[in-house]
């Protein structure tokens, strides 16, 4: 996957050098934050349909050991899929610095296949086990501002990202063996305790990224 992964980059750029357009329509993503934040690595495409519309969508993938941190409170193999359809408004098109607002759906499946660690129950107690099957849904729905950082006559710039919505997430455990129950801990970040929270929830989703972005 790494080497697919790097491979994908170098194909990007080079192409992005013999891009010099200042009429760019097409524009490739790539999540800044995602790699730290949330075990995956997230990969978009963008196209201009109109002056002020255009279409997008971002796909991420994660698993063990590709990204540099592991958030996850279960030791073992995992992975994840995560796609993210949107579509964008440009506040002011004639404008150098592009504002924009859109609307994006997301749907996120994580599985880990016999996996040791910790987890809540849905009755909030506290556990350890030594085996599971873990798995982890997400959809929801983000309103997003974003503006685009770049020069017009260069292939490459930055897109901070901005957005709110709504989230609903199904956590279950199957298969759990010799699960004994523990103490909670008392430190760490404060969403690595929904990921091993049993359950379903609906809750407000914050949304905030900094792209990196390649035009053409």
């Amino acid at each position: 996957m790494k080497k697919t992964l790097f491979l994908f980059f170098i194909c990007v750029l080079a192409s992005q050098l013999s891009a010099q357009s200042e009429d760019f329509k097409s524009i490739i993503t790539v999540s800044t934050f995602s790699p730290f934040r949330d075990q995956r690595y997230n990969i978009g495409y963008m196209h201009k349909v109109s002056e002020r519309w255009w279409l997008g969508a971002e796909v991420g993938y994660g698993s063990e050991g590709i990204t540099p941190f592991n958030h996850n409170d279960f030791k073992g193999k995992f992975n994840m899929f995560e796609i993210r359809p949107e579509v964008f408004y440009s506040l002011n098109p004639d404008s150098r610095l592009k504002h924009l607002v859109s609307a994006e759906v997301f749907y996120l499946n994580h599985k880990g296949d016999n996996v040791n660690g910790n987890y809540y129950d849905e009755n909030d107690n506290y556990y350890s086990f030594s085996s599971a099957d873990y798995k982890r849904t997400k959809a929801g729905l983000n309103i997003n501002y974003s503006i685009m950082l770049h020069k017009e006559s260069s292939w490459f710039g930055f897109m901070p990202k901005i957005g709110f919505g709504i989230r609903q997430t199904d956590i279950s455990y199957n298969n759990v063996m010799n699960r004994e129950e523990g103490y909670e801990p008392t430190d760490g970040l404060p969403f690595q305790f929904l990921l091993n929270r049993e359950g379903s929830t609906v809750r407000f989703n914050f949304n905030i990224d900094i792209k990196l972005i390649f035009k053409f």
